[in-house]
């Protein structure tokens, strides 16, 4: 159904559009008769945008600062100040580092340490100085040189299959290329055709052959990774580029199945699957690859996609990375198929705003966070909520903290830091979002703790914002990631701070719910944390409130 009965006494009124995505979403919402939620409070805006651009909860200071600024474009210098915030850099390294797999160990394969800190620091440093993000994927596509000094060259390194021939490492850097920049799942055509295979998966790949995505994997064929010190497994690898060599017809082994010659060919040369473009005169194989793949407007297509899940919870195109070129245009489908996205025009839109601002991470993360779709509120009331409203955007659509961020929000809400020691050289931190994989903090209950909330570890284990009751355990009864930090007795925890300063139980409720949840409580609320307070020994019922709040669904998602 899509038809709802419009408010009482007229008309439904949508918010004004800021920019093109309002103009498409609340476009969408007027024709197809959905009414929107109303526009976020400043609390709801402002913690949310705060965990969404930097995965931090605010500091109670700012959280007043922001309320008490009666000015009309606060919401907008929130952003800039935000968007240029050193915090933006750890969240979206994290994003990022997620994207590309970078771990010291993995099944297949053996950054370590050393190598691991070097990609994290191109990372890091990359989006602090705003690279433009084509940029950063063609330099680690066409990295070369020492993994522990060269960070990029660990993109080539991460792939290594050390059981298998050459071929299967070209096949992992072709196939995971491809759904980490195109959205797509290319995979399955390492070993198969498409056509048998594939039409229920993904209807663009269905028409291609296991030849086409050879063309893809031989781009790498000249890659070389070497241990730096041979026989040694623990020593960096140095990565570099043959003058020739191709994609060879010939294995029986490894993870795959057989290449075999087709009739007198014995190899296969670099041909880009999606145009056929090949290397130009001189260039180096794995640059030409980078430049070809990051000019396709699939590129901006499947990077806008997975920006927006991160912004909006839903993405565009679900999954993200499933993306099918062939279900993208409404006006020219197969027979048969369906429109893949929620909003076709917008997701081209998006692209190409990103496309012509020289694909600027930080100014299109701006465009969403700037419009009042990404700005309703999780809250609905304009009626009775139908679920199949949820991709037509018409509330935020709430989801579960990442675990990094749980942690750092547990900490930041009881005034007591974690110092989290980094293997490889790198110096202690006291964010897990500045982590720099999902196997750091192991042997510990902060390891747990990150482990329950589904960090997972960038290799066989997805990052999950699913719920668990390992989750609601450790956050009741777990001492020292929570109840402990509750405490009076922790030394310059919240709640030793807030008795202090006062025993007054309305200041004490205030600065619990600012702390806690970013925001003050609600006349009905302030009255109940008053009563409680009074109804008991002072410290004890101060210390249960902010465990029940640290326990409270609001504090768990944004």
């Amino acid at each position: 159904r899509r038809a709802v009965e419009p408010p009482p006494g007229g008309s439904t009124v949508y918010p004004a559009s800021v920019n093109y995505i309002d103009n498409e979403i609340f476009g969408k919402m007027k024709a197809d008769g959905i009414v929107p939620s109303a526009i976020s409070s400043d609390e709801e805006f402002f913690r949310r945008v705060n965990l969404d651009l930097t995965g931090q909860i605010p500091d109670p200071a700012a959280v007043q600062a922001f309320l008490n600024d009666k000015s009309a474009d606060k919401r907008t210098k929130t952003i800039d100040a935000l968007l240029a915030s050193d915090a933006f850099v750890d969240r979206w390294t994290m994003w990022f580092g997620d994207l590309v797999q970078n771990v010291s160990v993995s099944s297949s394969s053996r950054e370590l340490p050393a190598g691991r800190n070097a990609y994290y620091t191109y990372i890091h440093d990359s989006i602090k100085s705003n690279k433009p993000y084509d940029q950063m994927v063609r330099e680690i596509i066409g990295a070369s040189g020492d993994s522990f000094t060269t960070g990029a060259a660990n993109f080539y390194v991460r792939q290594i299959q050390a059981n298998g021939p050459a071929q299967d490492t070209y096949d992992n850097l072709a196939a995971e290329s491809g759904v980490m920049f195109l959205g797509m799942p290319m995979q399955c055509l390492s070993c198969h055709n498409g056509l048998g295979h594939l039409e229920a998966v993904n209807w663009y790949l269905k028409s291609h052959a296991r030849y086409d995505f050879w063309g893809n994997a031989a781009f790498f064929s000249r890659g070389i990774a070497k241990r730096t010190t041979q026989g040694d497994n623990q020593s960096s690898f140095t990565v570099s580029d043959g003058t020739k060599g191709a994609y060879n017809l010939n294995t029986n082994s490894g993870n795959k199945t057989s290449r075999v010659p087709i009739g007198s060919q014995t190899s296969v040369n670099p041909a880009y699957l999606a145009t056929g473009e090949q290397p130009r005169a001189g260039e180096a194989w794995r640059d030409a690859y980078g430049r070809i793949l990051t000019a396709q407007p699939q590129f901006a297509i499947a990077t806008v996609n997975y920006l927006w899940k991160e912004m909006f919870t839903l993405g565009i195109v679900e999954p993200a990375n499933n993306i099918d070129p062939s279900r993208l245009d409404p006006n020219n489908l197969p027979a048969g198929q369906t429109i893949q996205p929620n909003h076709p025009n917008l997701l081209t839109l998006l692209a190409n705003d990103f496309t012509t601002s020289h694909y600027d991470l930080r100014a299109i993360l701006r465009t969403m966070a700037m419009s009042n779709a990404y700005q309703l509120s999780a809250k609905y009331s304009a009626s009775t909520w139908n679920e199949s409203w949820t991709p037509d955007y018409a509330r935020h659509i709430p989801r579960r903290l990442i675990a990094e961020a749980m942690l750092d929000a547990i900490a930041k809400a009881t005034s007591v830091p974690v110092t989290y020691n980094i293997s490889g050289g790198l110096p202690a931190v006291t964010s897990a979002m500045k982590l720099p994989d999902t196997l750091e903090v192991r042997a510990n209950v902060y390891g747990r703790f990150l482990d329950e909330f589904g960090r997972g570890n960038r290799d066989d284990q997805a990052r999950s914002n699913d719920s668990s009751i390992a989750q609601a355990l450790s956050l009741m009864n777990d001492g020292t990631v929570v109840v402990n930090r509750t405490h009076k007795a922790t030394a310059n925890s919240t709640v030793a701070k807030t008795l202090a300063s006062t025993t007054d139980p309305n200041v004490i409720t205030d600065q619990l719910y600012l702390y806690t949840l970013s925001r003050y409580p609600t006349a009905a609320e302030k009255t109940q944390g008053v009563a409680y307070l009074k109804s008991g020994t002072l410290q004890n019922k101060t210390e249960d409130l902010q465990w029940v709040l640290l326990n409270s669904v609001e504090f768990l998602f944004n």
